[in-house]
């Protein structure tokens, strides 16, 4: 036996693929007690960047996380984040240095799309069951690479303003291991990512990450053809007002 032949190289694990594709990790304790939050941040003080607390009072168009990012949104289409980000960008330039985060719910855009194509029915439709989630976050990153390099945003760099930066939401979702598998997906650079912390122990204890860590805007437009042959917009997704309220 050759003791000198090289041994495979074994793939990154989960906190190290996050780590080396520059995506912030954050707790999301937006549905646990003060208590339990300062617990989870104290355990994963040395993985997580941020935190998202839990709610203080009534649902609010924007809130800030632990550490002063102000999270704004959700939003679930590209409509509408790019309506968000006409929106900011005067805010971000009258307000220097403060961060901004831009919230995209993975698993409420599964939810929307998954609720419709079940009424629709068919083999067809069923195929593209939880599809539209990572589809979308692809569509969005593609779209925000594309603003905070844009002339109107590197002005607004020069006057001190922070681009504000994309969100994945994992939860509430069906357990942590539908959280964690959202989070193999979506390890795109210079973004952040908030699992709860059962989904962020579930995530760490992940042999290997399998999902991408660069945007694939060729197969997310495939699923938005798709989609819109059935009828369903990605682009103009948005939720009732029963269904918003449902989720806060």
């Amino acid at each position: 036996m050759n003791t000198l032949a090289p041994l495979p190289v074994r793939p990154a694990g989960p906190l190290r693929a996050a780590a080396t594709a520059r995506t912030a990790l954050w707790l999301d304790c937006r549905r646990t007690t003060r208590q339990s939050a300062d617990q989870a941040l104290a355990e994963a003080a040395d993985t997580v960047r941020d935190m998202l607390p839990p709610d203080a009072g009534d649902p609010a168009p924007a809130h800030r996380s632990a550490r002063g990012t102000i999270v704004v949104g959700p939003v679930h289409g590209l409509a509408a984040y790019q309506q968000l980000m006409r929106r900011l960008l005067p805010e971000a330039t009258a307000s220097p240095g403060r961060a901004f985060a831009v919230e995209y719910p993975l698993w409420a855009v599964d939810a929307l799309v998954d609720a419709r194509l079940d009424l629709i029915g068919g083999c067809e439709a069923k195929a593209m069951r939880s599809t539209a989630g990572i589809a979308g976050a692809h569509l969005l990153y593609d779209a925000w690479r594309r603003d905070v390099q844009s002339p109107q945003w590197a002005r607004a760099a020069e006057r001190g303003a922070t681009a504000p930066y994309l969100l994945w939401t994992t939860q509430p979702c069906a357990g942590p291991d539908r959280g964690a598998a959202y989070a193999g997906k979506c390890l795109f650079p210079g973004t952040a990512l908030a699992l709860s912390p059962t989904a962020l122990r579930t995530f760490a204890q992940h042999g290997v990450v399998t999902g991408p860590s660069a945007v694939d805007i060729t197969e997310a437009r495939r699923v938005a053809r798709v989609l819109d042959w059935f009828g369903i917009r990605l682009d103009t997704l948005e939720p009732s007002a029963a269904q918003a309220a449902t989720s806060a």
